[in-house]
């Protein structure tokens, strides 16, 4: 690849990486909003074309009332209503198609033109799978909450946004390794010592997402509004009822948020060390920057969770608090591909 083929490749990632960004967004906006069982059918194509007048707006409605989320839970609701709810898991699986669109045409061209080399080619075919597999997701997500429960299941939940994760950091990842490398290699013998912490970090973060989403998927953020203690108690009562006794950190609500929380908890902990550690370490000031910054975002990102709880899940503070796990990912990315990839190890 030549400096302008890396430019336009590494831009490509970049818009990926944007355009995931805002749709796990628009995502967390549709949980909140109970809009993802607005759509109970999936069409790639005449899928995109929304209602276009009254009585196509009316057959939706029907539809829709044809699922147990309108028998049990929304039964009278108008179609004014349902319009709004529909309008999130519209825009929600529109933005999926913008996103299939735009890495499939820019893909034709670079690969007409020649390029990719062989690496990044193999690099590609992989977000091509990751992502079928997450639209092939979403819609298994969807279909668990058709059924007789109205309510996705919170393990597809989980999954469906992990594997958003994993193709965000997979586009950013490939995006900053398309850069000349216009740092100095140094040595130092920490380094090896910042990888395990900053991977240890890593591990402990993608627990915290996961029992975030059980959080949301399960709706116990509506419990326990109060922080330190859970509604005056540190160790929630009557929330450990369900056996096997280990069912309850993933099925029972009450002990799913004690978990986010004592996860989310040890997590800020763990980046105060992490940062510590690179603080008293002989590496590039660089780096000790950027530690500094992710623990700056994990610690805003408590904070966030804190409020989320404490306001009930306001709609726009939860909707951050989501956003703000891409930008921890981001900064995190953003540290451990320099000490990776720019840096030698002794």
């Amino acid at each position: 690849m030549n400096s302008f083929e890396r430019k336009a490749v590494r831009t490509w990632f970049w818009s990926g990486a944007i355009l995931i960004f805002i749709m796990v967004v628009v995502g967390g906006i549709t949980r909140l909003t109970d809009s993802g069982l607005s759509m109970s059918d999936w069409s790639l194509i005449m899928g995109a074309i929304p209602p276009m007048n009254e009585a196509e707006w009316l057959a939706a409605f029907e539809r829709y009332k044809e699922f147990p989320q309108y028998q049990q839970l929304n039964a009278g609701m108008s179609l004014a209503e349902f319009k709004t709810i529909f309008f999130w898991e519209y825009i929600h699986r529109l933005l999926g198609r913008v996103i299939g669109l735009v890495f499939l045409i820019p893909f034709a061209f670079f690969w007409i033109r020649g390029y990719f080399n062989s690496k990044t080619l193999r690099r590609v075919w992989v977000l091509f799978g990751l992502g079928a597999l997450q639209g092939a997701m979403g819609w298994i997500m969807v279909k668990s909450g058709l059924v007789d429960v109205p309510y996705v299941s919170h393990y597809r939940l989980a999954i469906h946004l992990l594997l958003a994760m994993l193709l965000f950091s997979f586009c950013i990842w490939y995006a900053l390794d398309l850069y000349e490398n216009e740092s100095s290699a140094k040595t130092s013998p920490d380094l090896p010592s910042l990888r395990r912490w900053s991977i240890g970090l890593l591990i402990l973060f993608i627990a915290q997402v996961v029992w975030g989403a059980f959080t949301a998927g399960l709706d116990a953020g509506y419990i326990y509004n109060t922080f330190p203690t859970m509604n005056g108690d540190w160790v929630p009562q009557g929330t450990w009822t369900l056996q096997p006794v280990l069912a309850n950190f993933v099925e029972h609500p009450g002990t799913v948020q004690w978990t986010h929380r004592i996860l989310g908890t040890l997590l800020g902990i763990a980046t105060i060390g992490f940062w510590w550690k690179n603080k008293n370490s002989s590496i590039d000031d660089l780096l000790k920057q950027k530690a500094r910054i992710l623990l700056g975002m994990m610690l805003t990102q408590y904070v966030l969770g804190i409020l989320t709880v404490i306001t009930h899940v306001q709609l726009l503070i939860g909707v951050v608090h989501q956003a703000g796990a891409l930008a921890v990912l981001f900064f995190w990315i953003w540290y451990h591909h320099d000490i990776k990839s720019n840096w030698v190890n002794v």
